[in-house]
């Protein structure tokens, strides 16, 4: 490993250079998939790139310089002539290009990583092959990774951590959401563009949640795995909520959480001791932010955060929901369950909403004469006068019985019967069918009349 400040070799086990005493950081290790022995060159070695700038790769991108190296390949800055724009070429190593399990692990990367499109996620455009190294083009990004910004400034301000921490939680939910874990989250994969948006990159070691269960792996970069992670587990989306406890811890307090030392399966191996909590580096840091950090970094994974969303909900003044409808994104089900907060309506409140609700029935009772329909009708004649104008127009039709509103009777006759002011008929009255405008009587006809004009018929009513 190489000393940032000064370019010289430094052992793996010192933490701080021995020539001029910087600071090393544990996130700028290469990520760890296999012995030490095929391990690949730190990220922070950026000599001995594969092309120089100005090399034409398959007609189309022109290198511009190389950007870095980690466990899983060189990335260069490049030129897309066809589309005019700045694209982030990643190469695998040339010394791993021949196996099938990197090939193949690279595929994987492409394919997951097309899954997710977000803001805060970086985007993989597509992938080629140039004499046999192949190569994934990504959207370029230009900025810094987190890694450098918190060795160059120490930490944020709280303000400010706050905004990476929810574009994170989005960013990582939107990803878990498609069924991808990252199992390799660390301040390294993170970028901050020209705009101060986080942007997670490298889905190098992602692998499917489902698939993740049937083939556990030691993988991940030590410092930044979670406790079942450095077993051999399988990894869950508790897994990168692990990582992303370490990911804030430091970027409130700017010191790692775990530290890195000794010897494991032949590798340094990662502190199992619990971290200290982060109000001892930082005394002012807001409580609910150092226990949603706790949560996170539980060794339990039953007890951490369930998702992303539940980390950005339970941040101080977190409202994942709007955050995501600003964005013009749908909100899943799991953000909209997580954005409210649990509460019930006191006994106290209830009952006088309540009472509020009969007194206001009570109020209203006495109006409801005044409004419903028939109320506001005006009739300026009475029943009488109108079935005695009624009559008067069939007399003058011709109808010359008088005629008997059945409705009306069979209403008088019940009002009679319950009263008990009817006798049993000794004999029962012949049938008869009689309407408004028509006299019937047994084997009688009726006779038809001639139909007057509408100008006599309202003559004869007025």
């Amino acid at each position: 490993m190489h000393c940032p400040a000064c370019r010289r070799d430094v052992p793996e086990s010192s933490r701080y250079c021995l020539a001029c005493g910087a600071g090393l950081d544990a996130s700028q290790a290469p990520t760890l998939t296999e012995a030490p022995a095929d391990r690949l060159p730190s990220s922070d070695a950026l000599d001995g790139a594969q092309f120089i700038p100005g090399t034409m790769l398959a007609g189309r991108y022109r290198i511009v310089g190389l950007l870095g190296r980690g466990g899983m390949g060189e990335v260069y800055r490049a030129e897309d002539l066809k589309l005019g724009q700045p694209v982030a070429l990643k190469f695998l190593p040339k010394n791993v290009t021949h196996r099938a399990d990197r090939l193949a692990r690279f595929h994987q990367e492409v394919r997951l990583a097309r899954q997710v499109s977000h803001p805060n996620v970086c985007r993989v455009h597509d992938i080629g092959e140039v004499d046999g190294q192949h190569f994934l083009s990504m959207e370029y990004i230009d900025g810094e990774d987190l890694a450098s910004l918190l060795r160059r400034i120490g930490r944020l301000p709280s303000d400010k951590a706050l905004e990476l921490a929810r574009q994170l939680c989005a960013g990582l939910a939107a990803a878990h959401d498609r069924g991808v874990l990252h199992r390799d989250l660390k301040p390294a994969n993170v970028l901050i563009d020209g705009r101060g948006r986080a942007r997670i990159v490298d889905f190098g070691l992602a692998n499917l949640t489902d698939e993740g269960r049937d083939a556990p792996e030691i993988a991940g970069t030590l410092g930044y795995m979670a406790p079942e992670q450095q077993e051999g587990g399988a990894a869950t989306t508790r897994t990168d909520v692990y990582a992303m406890g370490l990911v804030l811890y430091e970027m409130f307090t700017g010191k790692p959480a775990l530290t890195v030392g000794g010897a494991h399966l032949g590798v340094r191996a990662q502190s199992n001791a619990p971290p200290a909590n982060p109000s001892t580096h930082i005394p002012d840091l807001d409580p609910a932010i150092e226990r949603v950090i706790l949560r996170c970094l539980e060794r339990d994974p039953a007890r951490r955060p369930p998702s992303a969303i539940a980390v950005a909900a339970a941040l101080p003044g977190g409202d994942p929901l709007a955050a995501a409808i600003a964005a013009g994104e749908t909100p899943s089900p799991d953000m909209v369950a997580a954005a409210g907060e649990p509460g019930a309506l006191s006994p106290a409140i209830g009952a006088v909403c309540f009472g509020a609700v009969l007194i206001g029935l009570f109020l209203l009772a006495p109006l409801m004469r005044d409004v419903n329909l028939i109320g506001m009708t005006k009739i300026e004649l009475g029943p009488q006068a109108l079935a005695e104008r009624a009559h008067t127009v069939l007399r003058n039709l011709g109808y010359a019985d008088r005629a008997t509103d059945v409705s009306a009777a069979k209403a008088l006759r019940s009002s009679e019967s319950l009263r008990g002011r009817t006798t049993r008929p000794t004999s029962r009255p012949s049938r008869s069918k009689t309407t408004v405008g028509h006299s019937l009587t047994p084997n009688v006809r009726p006779r038809r009349l001639p139909l007057p004009s509408s100008t006599e018929m309202w003559r004869t009513s007025g």
